[in-house]
């Protein structure tokens, strides 16, 4: 069983710096990074009047397949053990479902991400998880 830590990644300044650090404790201790992205579900009745859910998909894939370019480059130099991992929901309730897996040891995440005005109006996500979740929670800021 591989002892592993949960990133949260959107590709913003403060997930990057949550990346970095992950990355230090994983060259010291050589667990396995999973990097999740995920995209908040736009696949409802009214989004779909307008767009398929082919182009939904092709949304989120596109969305992910650019904060996950943006985290590449640093994991391939570091030589530390990831996955990727794509999923679409409430990034806390997610967030928080991933971490249930046995193997995940802690979650490194930043402090904001990308929905600042999103974070203001339902709370900050890094919050909830912390006060939802028994695994160990590193902010970095």
């Amino acid at each position: 069983m591989t002892t592993k830590l949960l990133v949260p990644f959107d590709g913003s300044s403060g997930s990057l710096r949550a990346l970095q650090h992950a990355i230090d404790m994983a060259e010291h201790t050589g667990v396995e990074l999973i990097v999740l992205n995920v995209q908040f579900n736009y696949n409802t009745r009214n989004v779909r009047k307008f767009t398929t859910d082919h182009q939904i998909r092709a949304f989120h894939d596109e969305a992910a397949k650019r904060a996950f370019e943006k985290a590449e480059g640093i994991l391939k130099e570091s030589g530390v053990a990831y996955t990727f991992r794509k999923r679409v929901g409430l990034p806390d309730q997610v967030i928080l479902e991933e971490s249930r897996d046995e193997d995940i040891q802690a979650i490194i995440m930043g402090t904001r991400g990308v929905g600042r005005v999103r974070g203001a109006l339902l709370g900050s996500v890094s919050q909830n998880v912390m006060q939802s979740t028994i695994k160990p929670v590193t902010i970095v800021p």
